[in-house]
């Protein structure tokens, strides 16, 4: 196999692969912009031009030189990491196979050339037929490193590829660290086992102590630069206390005089191996940005603790090299290998554990907030510590956006992506709720009622409406009109990265039933999709700044309507259809359009509901009910409980109140009555759980009272409130809003609906009421949907329309009083009714990958799996990662075996 290591070869080798990749470029540019297509293929060229000229130059010499094949390794794979890292546009290509997996192809012959031949020149002679298993058993201990790493928090094409690429750049510095070796030419036992003391303590000290110690402290230090948290850093959070401490073990470990006794040489070696681990974590992180330090070094001579954990790295592995060696004579390889492995795997294994008790506690604290929703339950004992650090990783890990230099400085890298898949054990959960367990449990005063969807960081919100028309007709199949709304869109900044958001209401029995977006001049059809995995697609293609449009429900009637993005002055079109069965005015940020003609409206009833009209309103009864008071008293951590229960008896003894019952509502809640009030005890802690004491007291029927909800607190916007409540509430439509005190003391309403504040009143709103069939609703001239006895276990539609839409609409409001809000009927009817609900929303995504993400997130959701698509589905599955890693050893196994015997 010499022949091989000929020059001639790397025509072969590297050149060849290199041509193709270029031809790529040129022809395969289908979504790729001439820019990154000229810079990529120029570094192409630049390298393949070198390497072929010294192939041309020694092309009738015997052998290449080792430090060629150790550049062409270095070269192709840093050249094929920073491609996969900063140059995203590289994978807008098309074709029939994945452009990723072609270019890393053609970029990995070079490198597994280069430490082929590496190895083959170092290699003693005798076993130069074993030099294909001796490069296996080299990249073997980072591979298996990082595939355990990639286990629980599933693995994909690009993890496949960096592994690949970090295991291959890995092999070049052990090769290296082996020339090294093989040009000392005295190797004598007394030198192989110890090392020299002064120049080996020295080294150490720095190396193995002082550069991990120095680079942590400096990260941390910068953080303020970066984030007003103390705990994030330059290059991701490594503020955890444990960093520092196996820091200084490793370090210490490392200092550590030999000992002649083998079985504490061997406890010795395992520990090592253990903070190995350690090692090789931080040269994996930071590896890609290594360039990087050289500028560091050169402007302010901060870049050497970039090369910290490379040099920490080669100086262990040499070190554990040794003592492998004599170790191996002791206690014979098989045993060495299972004592490096074990230490191999221990760090992971303590962190798994730790892990899962976390998983645990997590899935508590959000079953309860789960049921916070639609039931009530005894609350459950969640360890706050474990649920903090839960969350941090979580919320740190839900922006899928990096900074300029590949990292998120809220993130531990690697290792918040592992905890967060594993936490989550795949499921998809909304940043709203993870915004609500920090109000619920640590009183973290996140005001959720405006959720935002958008990387505020990336997203300017100057676009504005230039222009709405409508566009109405009646038809005459269903007997409604259909109403097409469409805007125009101008972003008049010069700053690029424009959303338009706009919220908007729509009457009752008005239905969106279609939508669309223009994209680069071609007009894109909405896709009805499940409302959790549209959100949460839009909120990817947002931090990857691409074309999306979102319609969705935010409250009772209440729509949000976002587009993204906008370039400088861009101008922007998009527009939705309405079914409505009379006219009305919509008013779109002000500007207020007609929708409507002279047709007649019909009264709608369908199977379990009626569209009650203003005439059938005017025949009905009027009933009174009495007021009954309820004061939620806000018992979060921050909360002066002392201070509300005062506010009370002031509230009640100016209005005349005798009898109310008083609510103390911390994550859990506590009922008295007013006249045991001031003898409750109740602690305060966590967040304010306004929702479930809603809940509680909306449960109650009452043919005689109606509810008036008066929260007491001075931090409203942080409490957790509730969410589609408006079916519970409409059993009381003398009482729109749930109220709180003011320390005036007036009342400030919110509306049940979409839980926005409104103006100050002195007393409670008292709408009157209507008795219709033993159902009340409201005296007005609105129109009002009443939703009857309906068999929910299967929706049947009509074939009309307009009716599915109706049925629809009451059928949501009948699965939320049996406390389901998001049932899988539900969404699947109003997939088949192509009708707009509370559970779906309307969305248009750019390229058809986005859209396979899209519905393959929203199958895998529907079949109650949710797992989340990262990236396209194209790459192999973890399985066969496996397999060719065992295959490998086991080939390396057998050629040991074989030659041994």
């Amino acid at each position: 196999m010499k022949a091989v290591t000929k020059p001639v070869y790397i025509l072969l080798f590297v050149t060849l692969p290199q041509l193709v990749l270029l031809g790529c470029f040129t022809f395969g540019t289908g979504g790729l912009n001439i820019a990154s297509m000229a810079y990529s293929g120029a570094a192409a060229l630049l390298l393949m031009g070198i390497f072929s000229i010294y192939a041309l130059i020694k092309r009738r010499e015997n052998s290449t030189d080792t430090r060629v094949f150790t550049a062409i390794s270095t070269v192709y794979a840093l050249f094929t990491a920073f491609m996969l890292l900063f140059n995203e546009d590289l994978f807008n290509m098309t074709g029939f196979v994945s452009p990723r997996l072609v270019f890393v192809i053609l970029c990995m012959i070079p490198v597994l050339y280069g430490i082929y031949g590496t190895a083959l020149n170092t290699i003693i002679a005798e076993k130069s037929n074993d030099t294909a298993g001796y490069a296996a058993g080299l990249i073997a201990v980072p591979l298996i490193w990082f595939v355990t790493m990639n286990i629980f928090s599933g693995i994909n094409l690009n993890a496949i590829l960096m592994i690949f690429i970090i295991a291959g750049v890995y092999t070049i510095m052990l090769l290296s660290v082996k020339t090294l070796l093989v040009w000392r030419q005295e190797r004598t036992d007394r030198e192989f086992n110890s090392p020299s003391t002064k120049r080996y303590y020295i080294i150490t000290t720095i190396v193995s102590l002082l550069l991990p110690l120095g680079g942590l402290a400096i990260n941390q230090g910068n953080a303020g630069l970066w984030s007003s948290d103390t705990s994030v850093g330059m290059f991701g959070d490594f503020s955890s206390p444990a960093f520092y401490i196996i820091a200084v073990l490793n370090g210490l470990l490392m200092l550590l005089p030999t000992v002649k006794d083998k079985k504490l040489r061997l406890l010795a070696f395992y520990l090592k191996a253990v903070c190995y681990t350690y090692i090789l974590y931080f040269f994996i992180v930071f590896l890609p940005i290594l360039p990087l330090g050289i500028v560091g070094l050169i402007f302010y001579g901060l870049g050497i603790f970039i090369f910290a954990p490379a040099f920490a790295a080669i100086w262990q592995s040499r070190h554990i090299i040794k003592e492998w060696a004599v170790l191996s004579k002791a206690w014979g390889t098989p045993g060495i290998i299972i004592v490096f492995c074990a230490g191999i795997v221990t760090l992971p294994v303590c962190m798994i554990s730790t892990f899962w008790g976390d998983k645990g506690n997590f899935e508590t604290a959000v079953r309860y907030l789960d049921h916070n929703s639609v039931e009530i339950t005894e609350p459950v004992e969640v360890d706050l510590a474990r649920l903090e650090r839960a969350l941090k990783n979580i919320t740190g890990g839900y922006d899928l956006t990096r900074g300029w230099m590949g990292f998120d400085s809220g993130n531990t890298p690697i290792i918040s992506a592992f905890y967060t898949k594993l936490i989550l054990d795949g499921k998809v959960i909304s940043q709203h709720n993870l915004l609500a367990l920090e109000n619920l449990f640590f009183d973290s005063g996140y005001n959720l009622i405006d959720a935002n969807l958008s990387n505020s960081n990336m997203v300017n919100n100057r676009v504005r409406l230039a222009d709405v028309q409508g566009k109405t007709e009646f038809d005459e199949e269903i007997g409604v009109y259909r109403s097409w709304v469409d805007l125009t869109l101008k972003n008049p900044a010069i700053e690029g990265n424009g959303e338009y958001v706009t919220t908007f209401k729509l009457p009752e029995g008005a239905y969106i039933s279609d939508y669309y977006l223009d994209v680069s001049g071609d007009r894109k059809e909405g896709i009805l999709a499940d409302r959790r995995a549209a959100l949460f697609i839009y909120r990817q293609i947002v931090n990857t700044r691409r074309d999306p449009g979102l319609l969705h429900y935010t409250g009772r009637n209440t729509l949000e309507l976002r587009v993204f993005p906008f370039n400088g002055h861009e101008v922007r079109r998009t527009g939705f259809e309405i079914l409505h069965n009379y006219p009305f005015n919509l008013d779109l940020d002000n500007k207020i359009i007609s929708l409507g003609g002279d047709a007649v409206p019909k009264e709608i009833a369908v199977d379990g509901a009626v569209l009650l009209s203003p005439w059938q309103k005017a025949g009905l009864k009027h009933v009174t009910r009495t007021p009954e008071y309820h004061f939620v008293v806000d018992c979060s951590k921050n909360s002066d409980i002392a201070w509300h229960t005062g506010q009370i008896e002031e509230y009640a003894k100016a209005n005349n109140i005798t009898r109310a019952e008083v609510i103390f509502s911390s994550y859990k809640v506590e009922s008295h009555s007013l006249a045991d009030m001031k003898q409750a005890q109740f602690q305060a802690e966590c967040g304010f759980n306004f929702d479930r004491a809603v809940r509680m007291i909306l449960s109650k029927e009452s043919n005689k009272n109606f509810p008036v909800i008066i929260a007491v607190s001075d931090n409203m916007p942080g409490a957790v409130f509730p969410e589609n409540i408006y079916p519970l509430s409409g059993r009381f439509p003398e009482s729109p809003f749930y109220y709180a005190l003011n320390h005036d003391p007036t009342l400030t309403p919110y509306s049940y609906e979409d839980n926005k504040a409104g103006s100050r009143v002195k007393n409670p709103i008292v709408e009157p009421v209507l008795d219709f069939n033993g159902i009340y609703v409201s005296d007005n001239d609105e129109w009002e949907l009443v939703p009857g006895n309906m068999e929910l276990d299967s929706i049947t539609f009509s074939s009309n329309r307009y009716q599915n839409a109706v049925l629809l609409d009451a059928a949501q409001q009948r699965y939320l009083l049996n406390g389901k809000p998001d049932p899988l009927e539900l969404v699947r009817a109003g997939f088949r009714a192509r009708i707009l609900t509370p559970q779906t929303a309307f969305i248009v995504v750019e390229t058809p990958e986005q859209e396979k993400d899209l519905l393959d997130l929203q199958e895998r959701i529907l079949n109650n799996n949710e797992q989340i698509p990262t990236v396209t589905l194209d790459e192999p599955s973890l399985v066969y990662a496996i397999l060719v890693l065992l295959v490998i050893l086991f080939i390396k196994t057998r050629k040991t075996s074989c030659h041994n015997s």
